[in-house]
């Protein structure tokens, strides 16, 4: 039987990342790509394709290499999305443009090359009829960059209940394997004072007592945001938004205040919360306000971590460090969120992410490495062997 990591072809994987990136994606607007994919799954030959729907978005897609359903199961999974067309770029965005070893175009890094490192992957475990003991399932997702609506259409299928592994070709850095990720949690603080005719004065300022805590929590002195000593990151905080008042004669009675806070692995929602809490005590604000959290569709991206030490962290380091010709792989910590912290939080799937590298991720004239592509497909067709026929 031809062994699939030699069906590997760089000229293909190129020739897929084109492909991709000449179908416009912006959040919302996935619906081509959405088709397409859908079509290529079949074209593929994955069994159980599906699509399902996400509202103003654009279907998910999922399909599988049939296996065994009491057997371990592996997931591979890119999101089709991207931002919209930034300022500044020296191409069509949407045409895909080769100048060297750059392949320039929206989302070719984030995450349309490493799309075609799994679809590549896939592509060579069927043309080589590989049999293998669990399923291998493949999920297209869409609304990444916005809720993670399509990821948790994924999870409600059903399709994850004996899922073991999941890899995602999230764009990374040469010889980093990404073992877990921060958590993001968005808090909203509504201020309530009482309005008074501007030239008279008095009243309570609402504007002003949610400066006054943006001001402590700007103080980065006075908080404790948590440092993990192994992935040398700390936790963050930053005032995002600050709204209210506007040109009418009077003191503003309401106003809003809006914190990002990334939390890391072992933190929780509830000692974030605290912490604001205490920042508004802290403040002397002088009317009231109320804290709100997380007002969004989906459930918010928990942090995650998986062991270094664990069998598939030690088995997917071992294949990247041959298939990059390296000693050592660094296992790193995400800084932000993606579907990965859903599928691992929410699915209950042990996540790690591997892609290929590149520049000017989610900027103007953003570029994927090509040569990188090779070594991320290989490791795909080789994980997937040892994970699933053991």
């Amino acid at each position: 039987m031809t062994n699939p990591v030699d069906l590997i072809r760089q000229e293909r994987l190129l020739e897929l990342t084109q492909q991709l990136v000449a179908i416009p994606s912006v959040t919302n607007h996935e619906q081509a790509i959405a088709d397409w994919m859908a079509d290529h799954f079949k074209r593929l030959g994955l069994s159980g394709v599906r699509r399902l729907p996400v509202a103003e978005s654009g279907d998910s897609v999922v399909g599988m290499i049939d296996g065994r359903a009491d057997k371990p199961a592996i997931l591979l999974n890119f999101h089709m999305d991207t931002f919209g067309v930034f300022d500044g770029w020296e191409t069509d965005p949407f045409t895909p443009t080769l100048r060297g070893n750059r392949l320039y175009g929206l989302g070719s890094h984030d995450m349309k090359g490493g799309a075609a490192c799994v679809l590549g992957a896939v592509e060579a475990l069927l043309q080589a009829g590989t049999e293998l003991d669990g399923r291998l399932i493949v999920a297209a997702t869409t609304d990444e960059e916005n809720w993670s609506r399509g990821a948790h259409e994924v999870i409600k299928t059903g399709l994850l209940a004996n899922c073991a592994y999941c890899l995602v070709p999230e764009p990374s850095n040469a010889a980093s394997l990404t073992v877990g990720q921060r958590g993001r949690h968005v808090f909203h603080l509504q201020f309530y004072g009482k309005t008074v005719h501007a030239a008279y004065g008095s009243g309570v300022n609402a504007v002003v007592d949610a400066a006054k805590v943006a001001a402590v929590l700007s103080n980065k002195r006075n908080l404790d945001l948590g440092y993990s000593e192994p992935f040398g990151l700390p936790g963050t905080l930053e005032v995002i938004g600050l709204h209210g008042g506007g040109t009418l004669i009077l003191v503003p009675e309401q106003a809003d205040l809006f914190i990002d806070r990334h939390i890391l692995p072992g933190q929780t929602l509830a000692e974030a919360v605290g912490q604001i809490e205490t920042a508004v005590s802290q403040a002397n604000i002088s009317g009231r306000c109320a804290l709100t959290w997380d007002e969004r569709p989906t459930p918010a991206p928990s942090p995650f971590l998986v062991p270094s030490d664990s069998h598939f962290a030690q088995t997917v380091t071992r294949l990247m460090r041959e298939e990059q010709g390296v000693a050592e792989i660094r296992h790193v910590l995400g800084r932000s969120v993606a579907d990965t912290n859903h599928f691992a939080v929410h699915g209950g799937v042990p996540t790690m992410i591997y892609g290929p590298q590149g520049g000017n991720t989610c900027e103007c004239n953003e570029w994927v490495d090509v040569a990188s592509l090779t070594a991320v497909a290989r490791t795909y067709v080789r994980a997937a062997l040892e994970l699933l026929c053991e």
